[in-house]
């Protein structure tokens, strides 16, 4: 079997990778928001991240930090350790047409089937917190590029990369670790509320999915990539 971190490794580089995830985040937001650095009480921070957390040009800023530092991260990890090769490691294979075909018909069926679910129970399509981020995009191609490219780079390079290949090595299997990757990746979506958080889990699943049986990471990228542009043109059309 190709060298690989197994699950402390990867358990281990991964809660790294996190809180460098969290720092960056939160540092990005209080260094452009510039939060007071004294005299703010605990309410006052609560209400600086609230406001921050709808504020697109924020996010779509650190959403690129968060990029730019945790990719290059995870490829060092994996070349730490020996013998290990970032392709192999991270199964960046190419996407075979045939197997492109049905899995993105998959998701198409499953972001059709969660709208017409969404709407069956009186909710809104475009979840608020999205369109608070879209109406205060400045400039708004930022948000797209953010959304459709930055995003899923990072997290399925994270996820369905370097955690699904330690972790589908170890006991959980690839079962296992479909459910845990995806559980994990829908937890970071905070800023949605548990019906939110619950689709992004769905999503998840049928990420890992095409990740394990479609032997290629290129193809959960590639799906994520489009989710997130399904999601942004409704929240362009609707919000």
């Amino acid at each position: 079997m190709p060298p690989h971190w197994g699950l402390l490794g990867t358990v281990a580089w991964g809660i790294v990778v996190g809180a460098v995830f969290v720092l960056l985040q939160v540092g990005t937001v209080v260094a452009l928001a510039q939060l007071p650095a004294h005299g703010a009480s605990a309410d006052d921070v609560a209400r600086f991240f609230e406001s921050a957390s709808g504020d697109g040009t924020l996010f779509s800023l650190a959403t690129f930090a968060t990029t730019a530092v945790c990719v290059p991260l995870v490829l060092g990890i994996v070349k730490l350790k020996r013998g290990a090769r970032i392709r192999e490691y991270l199964a960046l294979e190419p996407i075979a047409a045939r197997s492109a075909l049905r899995w993105f018909g998959a998701l198409a069926l499953a972001l059709l089937a969660s709208d017409l679910l969404t709407v069956a129970l009186g909710r809104l399509i475009v979840p608020p917190v999205m369109a608070a981020l879209y109406a205060t995009a400045n400039p708004v191609w930022l948000f797209w590029v953010a959304l459709v490219v930055a995003a899923p780079l990072f997290e399925e390079v994270f996820f369905r990369g370097f955690l699904f290949k330690g972790l589908g090595s170890s006991v959980l299997g690839t079962a296992g670790t479909i459910l845990v990757t995806a559980a994990v990746w829908a937890l970071i979506h905070l800023q949605y509320d548990a019906y939110g958080i619950a689709t992004v889990f769905v999503i998840g699943l049928l990420l890992g999915a095409a990740r394990a049986w479609g032997g290629t990471l290129l193809l959960p990228l590639g799906m994520h990539s489009v989710a997130n542009l399904a999601a942004a043109f409704e929240t362009a059309l609707l919000a």
